[in-house]
């Protein structure tokens, strides 16, 4: 049987949008690229795959801008670059290839693996207990929409398409959280957002041992630009920390912190109102 990729549902795309999309997937695969340099084949690999995603996602509009301004994330995402020289040049050798390769990422990155009704549970102890305040970014507030459609999941029901659909759109929003905000946020709610992101990070990194390098170089990532690469240094990121436990636990200090809000606001309030009784009426 014929490998469906990331396709989730039967998406009409015209003819015409098709074909664009094929021309461009031949203009970035062929034997010749063998001949480029390591980082040149990488970007070319990132476009063509870019491209076949949006052609398979049933993408309407043909828009060679849309597939660059993609690319990197869908490098990231397929974790392009940690594949080997010879991966790479058998993914660019042809358009039927290309889709082999990466129809294998998305099955070795984000397909169904043992214990998925556990993991379908611990996300939706994630969503129930992920910050939801008036303080969300539209980035946040795409990673929440995918934590609660994985969490949604029926194990015994779902198919293995719809699951790798849900999968790698969770892992793109959690990349889009992170990116750029590796170093430590300043207020409450950002730190709050950031972890919630690691979170969802953590638990897709528990049930799948072929997102262990992926995980890694990300949280690589963050402690290296806050200069935290030390274990013992205060903002350090463990990835073993974090999933839907530390949830539960954050959900918790938030209320806490809400309530002793609300305790300082009645005190002012009393403070403000015994001031008043004490000033002298002014009477004519």
């Amino acid at each position: 049987m014929e490998e469906k990729g990331f396709r989730e549902s039967d998406k009409a795309v015209s003819v015409q949008t098709e074909a664009k999309f094929k021309a461009y997937i031949e203009a970035h695969t062929g034997k010749d690229l063998a001949e480029k340099k390591p980082r040149e084949k990488i970007d070319t690999l990132a476009k063509a795959s870019t491209a076949f995603m949006l052609m398979k996602a049933g993408t309407k509009r043909y828009n060679e801008n849309v597939i660059h301004r993609k690319a990197e994330k869908i490098k990231q995402t397929l974790d392009l670059d940690d594949l080997h020289e010879v991966e790479i040049n058998a993914m660019l050798s042809s358009p039927e290839k290309l889709r082999k390769g990466v129809n294998h990422q998305l099955n070795t990155l984000y397909a169904p693996k043992e214990n998925l009704k556990d993991y379908v549970k611990k996300m939706k102890v994630l969503a129930e207990n992920m910050p939801m305040d008036d303080y969300r970014t539209a980035q946040y507030n795409t990673m929440a929409k995918c934590i609660k459609e994985v969490s949604e999941l029926d194990p015994d029901k779902a198919s293995k398409d719809k699951i790798i659909s849900k999968n790698y759109k969770l892992m793109q929003s959690i990349e889009r959280n992170i990116q750029g905000k590796e170093r430590v946020r300043r207020t409450p709610a950002g730190i709050d957002h950031f972890n919630t992101a690691l979170d969802a990070l953590s638990i897709m990194n528990d049930y799948n041992p072929a997102l262990n390098d992926k995980t890694g170089a990300i949280v690589d990532k963050i402690n290296y630009t806050r200069g935290a690469e030390s274990s013992n240094h205060k903002d350090h990121v463990d990835i073993k920390e974090f999933g839907a436990a530390r949830s539960i636990e954050a959900k918790k200090a938030r209320a806490q912190r809400a309530k002793e809000r609300r305790l300082e606001r009645t005190l002012d309030k009393d403070k403000l109102k015994k001031k008043q009784m004490e000033m002298p009426s002014l009477r004519m």
